[in-house]
């Protein structure tokens, strides 16, 4: 199966062929997670959605039609990472509506938990290396877009959506530890 097309080796995977889908699997995995790795910044992310793709794939072999496998896998994994980025926006959403509900006033321990929240946000944002907590700040404190803070600090881009990616996923971890008391 080393000689067989890409395309062709689907086709035995239609056919159910279990060698011919582990030969796919072989041939384009290292392609389809560096693309993942490289949005996600996230090893275990990143496998996962190659994992699913793979699944995806398999469970679904009788109802495809693909001419170009190698870019209708390219494709898939940038959808999957857009789905994941949609969902931790979701995820991210509600957990900023119930720290909203939490201290809005209407729990009988309100200034207590205002007061702790800010505390723990602002040992968190203190603790910040301090390239990461400037460009927290611009972004959050003083709604400048990416391409502003790249341009005010001389950087580029991609440094700022990695460092605020990476702030937001510990962020999403701290909101996870401070829901953890509180409940």
């Amino acid at each position: 199966m080393c000689n067989t097309s890409l395309e062709d080796l689907f086709l035995l995977v239609k056919e159910s062929n279990e060698g011919a889908f582990d030969e796919l699997y072989h041939r384009t995995w290292k392609k389809l997670y560096e693309i993942a790795i490289r949005k996600l910044q996230d090893e275990n992310a990143a496998k996962e959605i190659i994992q699913d793709l793979y699944i995806d794939l398999w469970e679904k072999r009788d109802r495809k039609t693909i001419q170009d496998v190698d870019h209708y896998l390219c494709q898939a994994v940038r959808f999957k990472v857009i789905d994941k980025f949609r969902k931790e926006k979701k995820y991210f959403d509600e957990l900023e509506t119930l720290v909203e509900e939490l201290s809005d006033g209407s729990t009988a321990d309100e200034r207590y938990i205002q007061t702790e929240l800010e505390s723990m946000l602002n040992i968190w944002i203190a603790r910040m290396p301090q390239k990461r907590r400037t460009i927290f700040q611009l972004r959050y404190n003083e709604d400048k877009t990416v391409k502003e803070i790249a341009k005010l600090l001389g950087i580029s881009t991609k440094t700022v959506q990695n460092q605020l990616l990476n702030t937001t996923n510990t962020l999403k971890d701290l909101i996870h530890k401070i829901l953890f008391m509180f409940f």
